[in-house]
């Protein structure tokens, strides 16, 4: 069943009721950013500790499932709460983002490190990741001086609370959008499917980093977007949901070494206009051509998977059906992989 347990038990109104495909939207979006929100501090002291580095990691994926609930559900807020809100949450996962790439990079230059059996390579791979680290702890400083300065994720669950507490006092006649969670999800499902296809179309081939990492966002859009409205998303969610989780991993394993790939060409320009740097460059050499060859590697994943898609047949697979005369929508489990 779909029941989220509430901030608050002080208010009968606000208790969880099962979503479906005929819930009306304010009160999905009521549940599910208020789930999403407690979610995402949950993770907050362990991202502060920084004992567990999947913590932080799970705080900042929170963070932006919070954000695409509230961009789907935008047109349930006046404009000035939601734009309060949402830009609390966007300097969350901001401020969490460069931490999480650098450990992300020592993670990775770790496990190539320890893969390795060439000693010119382990050369480079040391002066890499000694340079990977101090970066490492620079951000976690800096971020966690922001958590407790500026961006006070654990102030948010309460924020939110009132903000609904405040539109359950709106009368019906002024709230705005789609009537019900299908029409919602028809629209949005529509909207983002085709902003896939569309990112994808001016891919103008396997060396467009940009166009490529434009298509990871379009596909992370509409997978946020099946998994947030996945009780009105028809009968083949959980299919969709899996192939789109694996296209989007598939483009940000591409992206990640795109990102690798420009700070491995950064030092090795360095290293160039230094002397007695002929070794560690060599070690360099090797570690591009590693990243290039599992690039490539990944794009040809990406290839197989959706390089030939069709819209129109891909809109039939996403876009739930309106439901035939005297027969109930179809409706489907909550996932949140």
């Amino acid at each position: 069943m779909n029941i989220t347990p509430t901030l608050s038990n002080a208010n009968p109104a606000f208790m969880p009721v099962p979503l479906t495909p005929e819930t009306p939207p304010r009160t999905c979006a009521r549940q599910l950013l208020l789930e999403r929100v407690q979610e995402m501090v949950k993770f907050e002291e362990g991202t502060r500790k920084g004992e567990d580095l999947e913590a932080l990691h799970d705080m900042r994926v929170w963070s932006r499932r919070l954000r695409e609930a509230f961009e789907i559900f935008a047109f349930c807020f006046p404009e000035k709460v939601y734009n309060k809100l949402y830009d609390r949450v966007r300097q969350v996962t901001k401020t969490l983002g460069k931490a999480r790439e650098a450990d992300v990079a020592v993670e990775f230059f770790n496990q190539l490190y320890t893969a390795s059996q060439d000693m010119i390579e382990r050369f480079a791979l040391e002066d890499m990741l000694s340079r990977l680290v101090e970066t490492q702890l620079h951000e976690r400083t800096r971020m966690q001086s922001k958590l407790d300065r500026k961006v006070r994720p654990s102030a948010l669950p309460e924020e939110l609370t009132l903000a609904f507490e405040r539109l359950a006092a709106q009368p019906a006649s002024r709230q705005r959008g789609p009537r019900t969670a299908l029409r919602l999800t028809r629209t949005l499902l529509l909207q983002r499917l085709r902003a896939v296809f569309a990112a994808r179309q001016a891919i103008t081939g396997e060396d467009d980093v940009a166009g490529l990492h434009n298509l990871r966002i379009a596909v992370k859009k509409l997978r946020y977007a099946l998994e947030t409205l996945n009780f009105a998303a028809g009968a083949e969610v959980e299919a969709n949901l899996k192939f789109f989780k694996k296209l989007q991993t598939a483009l940000g394993e591409i992206h990640d070494r795109d990102v690798f790939i420009a700070e491995v060409k950064a030092r090795y320009d360095a290293l160039q206009k230094r002397a007695f740097s002929a070794t560690l460059s060599q070690g360099y050499e090797a570690i591009f051509q590693h990243l290039l060859q599992a690039r490539r590697g990944f794009y040809e994943e990406y290839v197989k998977l959706f390089a030939e898609a069709k819209l129109s047949e891909w809109q039939k697979r996403v876009v739930p059906p309106l439901p035939r005369a005297g027969r109930p929508p179809q409706t489907s489990q909550r996932v949140l992989p």
